[in-house]
């Protein structure tokens, strides 16, 4: 009985022991692992480039086209989170998981589409990275289909489009404070002006399709790009950090349009605290974007008026140029000073940008935007709510026009979008499964871009940019629900008013003027399921309300608004993975088979289906 005491007794005191180590560790998990500590546990954390798995269709005919009447807000990586400092311990003998530098992707879709992937990254480095990846997806098929008799309607001829994309990158850590980062990349994004059916051809130019030569109105763009970076790892309290980063793009595409785009991007910050209690960092960023554009055609696209056509043989006896010829610099300007800190439970960002725009005026006008927001939590973070009044101004340049619309006119207008966006958001934290976010923003947008045909192109296929200055409100929300890892639900919409501050004055009184391609809502529900990591499945389904495309005066001078019909598509992702070298694939787009028209006169695919696998080399 007295040894039974006394061992009892010393049960009691290790017992207490170890609780007292593991409440320090703040860890309920119990490793049955021998733990050896050698010195201070040095936390490191890796870069890695993310490889995209899902394959994705990059082409002319996906169900909803991109949206340019957008919300562009700054998004920040500060945190003002500093977490409790703990001991950490080493476990001996755990391996290191195996990792994948490569993988290896094909595939074929209706349409004679091709894809092919190739990704090559470096291994486990605490202070290196480098790799390389290259893409290619193309489709080479046919709209409609063609009539013996007469001239179709509905056939359109090939609509191909292709992507090429080659990018070759890295980035190394100095000291275990300073990283450096490098990429250079190529691309080229090919496509043709083929709005224009058999039956159009015929009647406008009186031409059969077999006559015509394909390059005479395809759309090429070469791309290539040159980025740098340097910024400071060190996040510490009273510490002095900065970021610089270079850019060089250069644009080449047909019709001898080039345009050379320099953006010097930095900023310098400090963290800081307020009466010992309160964290805070200050920024100062800087930005610079210049772009030298030049034009000097010898050919345009097919189906251009007499006019143009006479103005490409006028060529000036001295330079040899066309009197089409164009070039232009043109820069913008922004200092963006702002602070972040939290305040008696308020996380508060106050700052304003100012911006010189020497892109739209070459006199330089300044303007000041608002970059401000405050959030505040609520019931131990069941509800959030934030209000933020943020501004900035946008170069649209030839770079940032064709990836809207790759069917634009050369030389085509490029200005600056200024826009003023004042928003309200609340979230809703219903359980660790729901999440629901309702916001309503209120902007003013200057020389927003839109798109209308140019009228100088007889076949009704070429665009030309149009600016507007308009006020919108934007109404929405998003609901998600999480089971576990094994399914993810999304809903989502928006609703919009737009009114045009453009008029014109017809009879005795002024009338606003139409607003082209901007929706009036836009809808989607998408489920995502994930079994035991071996089968994965996307089903979505989004539509988008009718858009305004051209306006129709009738013979008493009425004028009537014309709309692309609403659209509606369901689209499906599949993946099975065989192992972790292994896996296959399954891409469908436009299910439902609708005909819809993505720009006026352009119709899309009726189906888009790619099928494929991805294989990691072994070495």
């Amino acid at each position: 009985m007295k040894y039974s005491k006394i061992l009892a007794f010393v049960a009691v005191v290790n017992f207490i022991a170890a609780g007292i180590n593991c409440h320090a560790q703040q860890d309920s998990n119990v490793y049955n692992e021998r733990v050896v500590v050698t010195s201070r546990y040095k936390p490191v954390v890796e870069e890695s480039t993310k490889i995209n798995v899902a394959p994705t269709i990059t082409d002319t005919v996906s169900t909803l086209t991109k949206s340019f009447t957008y919300d562009i807000s700054t998004r920040r990586l500060t945190s003002l989170y500093e977490p409790s400092r703990i001991k950490a311990a080493r476990i001996i003998g755990e391996p290191a998981t195996r990792l994948y530098n490569n993988y290896l992707r094909l595939g074929m879709g209706n349409y004679w589409s091709p894809l092919a992937e190739i990704y090559f990254n470096s291994l486990r480095s605490q202070d290196k990275t480098f790799g390389v990846s290259a893409t290619h997806h193309s489709s080479w098929g046919s709209i409609g289909r063609k009539c013996d008799s007469l001239p179709s309607p509905t056939h359109y001829g090939q609509a191909p489009f292709s992507l090429t994309d080659i990018n070759v990158f890295g980035k190394l850590i100095t000291n275990n404070s300073l990283q450096l980062s490098a990429d250079l990349g190529y691309q080229n994004d090919f496509n043709r002006y083929y709005g224009f059916s058999d039956s159009t051809l015929n009647n406008v130019l009186g031409m059969e399709r077999d006559s015509l030569i394909k390059s005479d109105y395809n759309a090429v763009y070469n791309l290539a790009q040159l980025n740098l970076g340097l910024k400071t790892l060190n996040t510490d309290v009273n510490a002095l950090g900065y970021e610089a980063n270079l850019s060089v793009k250069d644009l080449w595409a047909s019709y001898s349009q080039n345009e050379l785009n320099i953006n010097v991007d930095g900023n310098i910050h400090y963290g800081f605290t307020l009466a010992q209690k309160y964290k805070g960092v200050a920024y100062l960023h800087l930005t610079y974007e210049g772009f030298l554009q030049n034009f000097d055609p010898v050919t345009l696209p097919f189906g251009c008026d007499n006019i143009l056509d006479a103005a490409l043989l006028n060529r000036d006896d001295s330079t040899g140029k066309s009197i089409l010829a164009d070039n232009s610099f043109k820069n913008l300007y922004k200092a963006n000073p702002y602070l972040d800190f939290i305040f008696s439970g308020l996380q508060i960002h106050a700052g304003a940008i100012v911006a010189l725009d020497a892109f739209n005026d070459n006199r330089g006008k300044v303007h000041l935007y608002p970059d401000a927001s405050v959030s505040k939590s609520f019931f131990n973070q069941l509800l959030m709510a934030t209000l933020s009044a943020e501004g900035n101004i946008d170069a649209n340049s030839w770079n940032v026009i064709r990836q809207i619309n790759p069917y634009i006119a050369p030389n085509s207008l490029s200005k600056a979008t200024s826009h003023y966006d004042f928003s309200a958001k609340v979230r809703l934290n219903i359980s660790k499964k729901m999440d629901l976010n309702v916001y309503g923003t209120y902007s003013v947008l200057n020389d927003d871009l839109s798109f209308a045909l140019h009228p100088q192109y007889r076949l009704q296929n070429v665009f030309t940019p149009i600016y507007d200055s308009l006020n919108r409100i934007k109404v929405g929300g998003n609901f998600v629900f999480v089971n576990d890892e094994i399914l993810r639900l999304e809903v989502k919409g928006n609703y919009y008013i737009y009114k045009n501050r453009k008029t014109e004055l017809r009879g005795d009184e002024y009338v606003e003027l139409p607003l082209y391609y901007r929706p009036s809502f836009d809808a989607g529900i998408a489920a995502t399921f994930n079994y035991n990591d071996k089968v994965f499945a996307r089903l979505e389904f989004q539509t988008l309300g009718r858009s305004p495309y051209a306006t129709k005066t009738a013979a008493d001078g009425a004028d009537s608004t014309l709309y692309l019909p609403l659209r509606y598509g369901m689209n499906l992702e599949v993946e099975y993975r065989h192992n972790k070298a292994l896996s296959f694939f399954l891409k469908a787009d436009n299910l439902l088979f609708q005909r819809y028209f993505y720009w006026q006169n352009y119709p899309s695919y009726r189906g888009l289906f790619l099928l494929g696998l991805t294989y990691t080399i072994p070495y």
